[in-house]
């Protein structure tokens, strides 16, 4: 399983920048309380704390995506970028599953669980073995 599309590397990189992008980089830069709404979070205040703190993570996450880009075209930081990709994935699931258990978040994110075990299993998929 592991690399069993590894031919498929930068496809899959330029692929998931773009969506990291259009889900949740941008949206969370510009628009985070709009993001959030469209998720069901309740949005506390001070709102202030709230708009910082998603655009926080709508940078990081665009960040993340545009060294998806740059990784497609650098064989060499291939391997590199797909540890990291899992990495994150494994400790959004692990964010994800205690938030559940602790019946913290709303049903969308809950839901969510299911996602990132797909994900993380899918990246294993394209996952570089040795030189692409």
């Amino acid at each position: 399983m592991i690399g069993a599309w590894q031919s498929y590397s930068n496809i899959y990189l330029v692929f998931t920048g773009v969506v990291m992008l259009i889900t949740f980089g941008i949206p969370l830069v510009i628009v985070p309380l709009r993001w959030a709404r469209a998720f069901r979070w309740e949005i506390p205040d001070p709102l202030n704390l709230v708009i910082f703190l998603s655009r926080s993570l709508g940078i990081l996450i665009s960040v993340l995506a545009v060294f998806a880009f740059l990784a497609a075209g650098e064989p060499a930081a291939k391997p590199f970028y797909f540890d990291l990709m899992l990495s994150v994935i494994a400790a959004m699931l692990i964010l994800h599953v205690y938030g559940a258990l602790k019946k913290t978040l709303p049903i969308t994110e809950t839901a969510e669980i299911v996602l990132w075990v797909l994900l993380f299993l899918l990246t294993l998929c394209f996952y570089p073995i040795g030189s692409t």
